[in-house]
């Protein structure tokens, strides 16, 4: 006895449970579509081989935005860091997840609750064998004390629910990464549009004015009998299809700042976003290699927690077909009168083991365990699926980019080629050569190619955010240690 409640003692000092044999399978992560490199960064210079994904959502995605070196995207980033309510939200239930572990580590130590009681009781002499109508003293009974009740977790169930509480928190910190991620990349996505938008209304502004200009001189024509109604009719058609474009675009800048007020946690009456040039300098991202994708992503990370706590929660369900052994005990002080209670001669106590055995449960217990195989079965399909889902979402934007840098390098010959158009249209007109309507129409052509090329150039900023975002928002390889489960077994030091 003495032995069994020191060691009851040193497991509520160290919390460590009195356990046996763990009925949870061992964890391992399950095979994925491997690739050794990304076929559509075959021209890039790639080093580094494949290995099994580590989860590295834990470490820092860094501020990669500052590769576009824009002090104005920097200040929005920071905004939405504090103001964005979605985050927000996730950052509650991180918390919320952190609880529910924290609760599952109680199962660890033994529960002890103080009570007391009075009773003041008249017996009936009947039921104490005595003649009826016989006279009994009123009874006093006074009680206070201790109950303690501990479950020695014989096969595993309180330990792989602690782990399944664990994995859930550590799941749902890798969602706020993957959350985070995804914000900081639409804020960027939405602030590069706006720029080139930006833009385009300025080139549309002047493509507007130039038609107009020259529905002007077709009218001259027609009152001097050179045109028909048809030219003025067809000009009229241009002219107002592009004031259609000038507004559509408008429009779409206005949707997209209230976008990006949203998430900065503002209402789009509260924020606006003063127009300014677009960069032109496109930053190069490399890829790395597949396996180094799996470790970045925080989704990934997120789904190989998941695993883990389905996989413990199998353990869970094994251990309700076995017994469940408990210690249970109580101490205290009992007495008739308030005068005596407290001395030492009333003191009592009481400890015991006690044992549960499930006998018949209408195959609840074997039905449960088929459908934690069963979600088991489903994180493992979704996990799979997720790998397959980043690897395509890397090569989708690894071959826009090069599409788009090819039409890019077309685009620039294009644009070349019109403004020289423009400038000898606009020589000959000075020198006679050639009406006004000419230059006119030569200076719209030009200005044609310079919105395709803005928007060749904010598509390229956007693809390269999307990049990013893909490959898990960091592009330096991430080294953590190797966790004895394939699952980081360290939890994400809470930020401030």
């Amino acid at each position: 006895m003495k032995k069994l409640i020191i060691a009851l003692a040193l497991t509520t000092a160290l919390g460590v449970p009195l356990s046996g044999c763990n009925l949870a399978p061992d964890f391992k992560l399950p095979e994925t579509a491997k690739a050794e490199q990304f076929r559509e960064a075959e021209d890039l210079k790639v080093t580094g081989k494949w290995k099994v994904g580590e989860p590295a959502a834990h470490i820092d995605r860094g501020a990669w935005w500052k590769v576009f070196k824009d002090p104005a995207l920097d200040k929005l980033q920071a905004e939405a860091a504090d103001g964005n309510l979605t985050v927000q939200a996730m950052e509650a239930r991180v918390r919320q997840s952190r609880a529910a572990a924290g609760q599952a580590r109680a199962g660890f130590f033994p529960d002890i609750d103080g009570n007391a009681s009075a009773t003041r009781q008249k017996p009936n002499a009947v039921a104490r064998g005595m003649a009826p109508g016989s006279e009994l003293a009123i009874e006093n009974s006074l009680k206070t004390g201790l109950t303690l009740s501990y479950e020695l977790d014989l096969f595993g169930r309180v330990r792989n629910r602690n782990k399944a509480a664990k994995a859930e928190a550590l799941n749902a910190e890798a969602m706020l990464q993957s959350m985070r991620l995804a914000m900081q990349a639409d804020v960027a996505d939405l602030y590069f549009l706006i720029r080139a938008l930006d833009r385009e209304r300025g080139v549309l502004s002047v493509s507007v004015g130039l038609r107009e200009d020259g529905l002007k001189i077709l009218k001259k024509r027609l009152d001097i009998g050179t045109i028909t109604e048809l030219d003025i009719a067809e000009a009229t058609v241009d002219l107002e299809n592009t004031r259609i474009q000038y507004q559509d675009v408008i429009q779409q800048r206005k949707e997209a700042e209230h976008a990006l007020a949203l998430l900065l946690g503002k209402a789009p009456g509260e924020f606006s976003l003063k127009p300014s040039e677009l960069p032109r300098r496109i930053p190069v991202i490399p890829a790395g290699v597949p396996s180094s994708v799996l470790e970045r992503r925080p989704d990934i990370a997120a789904a190989q927690y998941k695993l883990a706590a389905e996989n413990a929660r199998i353990g869970v369900a094994k251990a309700s077909f076995f017994p469940t052994l408990s210690l249970t005990g109580n101490a205290g002080v009992e007495s008739n009168v308030m005068s005596n209670l407290f001395q030492w001669s009333s003191r009592t106590w009481a400890i015991g083991p006690m044992l549960t055995l499930p006998i018949f449960a209408g195959g609840e217990n074997i039905k449960a365990l088929d459908r934690q195989k069963a979600v088991y079965e489903e994180a493992v399909a979704d996990y799979r699926q997720s790998v397959l889902v980043a690897f395509r979402d890397v090569e989708n934007s690894l071959s826009r980019l090069k599409t788009l840098s090819r039409q890019a390098s077309s685009q620039a010959v294009a644009e070349s080629a019109a403004k020289r158009a423009s400038e000898l249209a606009g020589m000959r007109y000075e020198n006679g050569d050639v009406g006004y309507l000419e230059a006119i129409t030569a200076r719209r052509s030009a200005l044609e190619a310079q919105r395709s090329g803005i928007q060749i150039q904010g598509e390229r900023l956007r693809e390269t955010v999307r990049l990013i975002r893909a490959i898990g928002g960091s592009w330096t390889p991430a080294t953590v240690p190797a966790p004895e489960t394939g699952v980081k077994k360290t939890e994400q030091k809470k930020k401030d």
